[in-house]
């Protein structure tokens, strides 16, 4: 009876690691998703950001051109 209690309590131990384990698991899935999210962000504002300036360039190019030839003209 007593052999039946060790393993009865060596199993539940078992089951709590286990169990403890697949928790740690899951929270570094979400956090790993949580940075890849992250990432995606970063890598959009690292293409759109130059494209805005470089169009904001070039409509500032175009108004000038255009205010210049209307004076001129």
């Amino acid at each position: 009876m007593e052999e039946h209690n060790e393993h009865h309590t060596t199993t539940d131990r078992m089951n709590a690691e286990v169990s403890r384990i697949l928790a740690e698991i899951a929270r570094m899935n979400a956090e790993q998703n949580k940075l890849h999210a992250e990432s995606l962000k970063i890598t959009c504002e690292t293409f759109w950001y130059p494209m805005g300036v470089a169009m904001a360039v070039v409509a500032t190019v175009a108004s000038v051109t255009g205010i210049a030839i209307k004076l001129l003209v």
